[in-house]
């Protein structure tokens, strides 16, 4: 590919920061009842109906079914044993009080085989949840994909401060000089400086496009999510080893594990019962197969496997999490092991939080906490675990909707950790600034207007809205949650913000 003009501008749109589905971050653009009835014919028409003949059934037995699905969930798991009677019941009462469809909560502890509750059903007036039912897990997947560039590592194949442009030359083919230094490591921490824009966006030739965008920042210098970084990873996996990323990631690290293809290659996860994700909550709901839902989000971009394809079960997901990190079972070397592990990047996002190769780090008062979700807009997973105490749990739902609390008393009642509490805003003079990306002057200006924040960004077609405080430094655009929201950095030594950052934005402060 020839290399662009630098000069040139580059027309972002509002940059959704693609969550694997677009959904739930801007208005879809297709039928959705038709993605419905497509989805009824490919499962049978079992398994799941189409949306219309679901807002019926709905609307009758599952609207009575549903107005007690805390009972119904404590009924389905009343065998739970003492030690996990607590976890039950926030798992129950979270479940209804999000009028949720469906759900799975596994906990791992030492050697034994994992605990397991479920809720609801695995489609709209379909076949409940059970140990089996497999979801998608979104950015987990992310820690696999780790693992599997580490897989390559320890066979000599790579290096991970090595530059990723070696095997994929379109990186340093676009419009930025400084991505052909990008490097493994980068793109695993998110600190590459890559954008992240949709697949919508990107469409078919993605690297092409992806490399039209110049990098919000030097690569090294801020970690700033990219799920199209992983995306990067995944092609260049490909083009290393001549097999595409589902089969490898499926025969190099998911089978050492105990798992395989149906994890991976959707048609098969579809045919072996995964679940459907559905958009909305209670008589609201609609289901989409996890075919038909990518097919909606992304436009068929099954390019975005490395950043959040894997659909597992709860049970599935603890148990090779476990074995991932367990120095005896590991398919990984314990020099691997410990990159994998070992977090170094400040995320900037809560405090203390850092972040390793495709996971997120919380400090405690004993040992770290790791961990990380997964939103695809239909679909959403929490993943937490401790290596030393060989503990792992995964709360699953197929809405987009996390059970959070049901995590949070995982924590406290099994690891003893506090629930995480955000902190409140400052004074927002701390925050207001003008706000510059690196290349071609995008800027972005935030005023303070009492205790308020507005926002201005020309580029995003954005004057004088305001952001609406989401916990520590982080912010959401009023009106506008397609942005997936602005993180304010403070990495300087001073008391005001160092940078902006979002999926639509990345600037430093300048004035």
């Amino acid at each position: 590919m020839a290399r662009r003009d630098a000069r040139a501008p580059v027309m972002r749109g509002a940059g959704l920061g693609w969550c694997a589905l677009v959904l739930a971050c801007g208005q879809a653009t297709v039928d959705a009842g038709a993605l419905a009835e497509r989805a009824s014919e490919r499962a049978g028409g079992a398994e799941v109906p189409t949306s219309r003949t679901r807002a019926v059934t709905e609307s009758e037995s599952e609207r009575a079914e549903g107005s007690d699905r805390r009972g119904e969930c404590l009924r389905r798991n009343a065998g739970a044993s003492a030690h996990f009677k607590k976890i039950v019941a926030a798992f129950c009462a979270e479940h209804h009080n999000l009028e949720g469809v469906g759900a799975s909560l596994a906990i791992v502890e030492g050697d034994g085989a994992p605990f397991v509750a479920t809720a609801g059903s695995a489609c709209l007036a379909g076949q409940a949840v059970t140990e089996a039912t497999r979801f998608r897990i979104g950015s987990i997947t992310k820690l696999w994909t780790a693992a599997l560039v580490l897989r390559q590592v320890d066979a000599g194949r790579l290096e991970l401060d090595a530059e990723v442009a070696r095997v994929v030359p379109e990186l340093a083919a676009g419009v930025d000089e400084r991505a052909a230094a990008i490097t493994w490591r980068q793109l695993l921490t998110h600190t590459a400086g890559l954008p992240d824009p949709s697949p919508l966006e990107l469409g078919a030739e993605w690297l092409t496009a992806l490399g039209e965008r110049p990098l919000w920042r030097e690569p090294g210098a801020l970690w700033s999510y990219s799920s199209d970084g992983y995306a990067v990873v995944g092609a260049a996996l490909a083009q290393l080893r001549g097999v595409e990323f589902p089969r490898l990631l499926a025969d190099e690290l998911l089978a050492p594990l105990g798992l395989g293809a149906v994890n991976v290659e959707l048609e098969l996860a579809l045919r072996t019962g995964a679940a459907c994700g559905h958009l909305g909550r209670g008589a609201q709901a609609r289901a989409f197969s996890v075919v038909d839902d990518l097919a909606l989000g992304t436009g068929d971009a099954r390019w975005t496997a490395p950043a959040g394809g894997a659909i597992v079960s709860a049970a599935e997901l603890v148990t090779a999490v476990r074995d991932l990190v367990d120095p005896g079972r590991s398919p990984l070397s314990p020099t691997a092991l410990g990159e994998l592990l070992t977090a170094e990047v400040p995320t900037f996002e809560r405090p203390g939080e850092r972040y390793g190769l495709g996971v997120r780090v919380r400090p405690t008062s004993g040992p770290a906490i790791y961990g990380h979700s997964g939103a695809t807009g239909d679909f959403a997973a929490d993943l937490v675990f401790v290596p030393e105490r060989r503990f792992a749990a995964a709360v699953l739902s197929n809405t987009g909707v996390p059970l959070r609390v049901t995590l949070a008393t995982v924590l406290q009642e099994l690891l003893g950790a506090a629930p995480e509490r955000a902190a409140a805003m400052g004074p927002a003079s701390r925050y207001a600034g003008t706000y510059r990306a690196a290349r071609f002057g995008e800027e972005v200006t935030i005023a303070a207007q009492g205790a308020e924040l507005r926002l201005t960004a020309p580029t995003l077609g954005l004057a004088d809205v305001r952001l609406e405080h989401a916990g520590d430094a982080r912010f959401l655009v009023a009106g506008r949650p397609e942005l997936g929201g602005f993180t304010f950095v403070f990495a300087g030594t001073d008391a005001h913000a160092s940078d902006l950052r979002g999926h639509a934005f990345v600037g430093a402060r300048v004035e």
